[in-house]
């Protein structure tokens, strides 16, 4: 008789450790939160002339170009907890958005809700998130050969289908020429870069200003 009460006592405290361990791994979540230490992991290129430069992108935030009342309404809509991220100093032009998305998920989803926008992901330029934050507000700046003239400048360009924005006094055919916001921006500049084309094609940079 003892041994079958020992037995099931031993039975019952199996089955409570069984449905403690349950309710552990139930209250553990499926998907792993981002580590605490602000490691970022997924990498891009870029050239600065022939040096080549890497940024890392930063999956919560989203920059906001030339941002106007709609943009608050299209952020609350791809997160309805999404806050705007202070910068180091204020700069007119943009806003960021503290967003609980994936960067390409968030954009994208910002840009359906609101076409008008000018979207960017961010990046950093350290694989920590609190290092110095750039992003892509649209065009790069191109360096051509210094001696073409303006109708072999022109001729390439329309072969290109490239459109130029504007001339700039800094060299000998400088220019700085249309793209899209975000990555179509840095997508295009390598592809210039990497054609042998040309001298040297980055995108036109937003950066974040540090306090001094």
């Amino acid at each position: 008789m003892k041994t079958l009460i020992k037995l099931a006592a031993r039975m019952t405290g199996l089955a409570l450790a069984a449905v403690l361990s349950l309710s552990t791994a139930c209250s553990t979540p499926l998907k792993q939160a981002a580590p605490k230490d602000g490691q970022l992991t997924e990498s891009y290129v870029w050239y600065d002339g022939s040096r080549e430069q890497t940024v890392w992108l930063n999956p919560q935030v989203v920059a906001e170009f030339n941002p106007g009342k709609s943009g608050v309404t299209a952020a609350k809509g791809v997160d309805a907890h999404a806050t705007m991220r202070p910068m180091k100093q204020s700069q007119a032009g943009v806003r960021l958005w503290q967003i609980n998305n994936t960067g390409g998920v968030a954009v994208r989803g910002l840009m359906t809700s609101n076409p008008a926008g000018n979207y960017s992901p961010v990046f950093h330029d350290s694989p920590s998130n609190n290092g110095r934050m750039r992003a892509l507000p649209g065009n790069i700046i191109v360096y051509l050969d210094p001696q073409w003239d303006e109708a072999k400048v022109s001729s390439w360009l329309n072969s290109h289908k490239l459109e130029q924005v504007k001339k700039l006094e800094i060299g000998s055919n400088v220019y700085v020429i249309k793209t899209a916001p975000g990555l179509a921006a840095l997508d295009m500049a390598n592809m210039l870069y990497r054609s042998g084309e040309v001298k040297a094609a980055f995108p036109d940079w937003w950066q974040e200003v540090a306090t001094r």
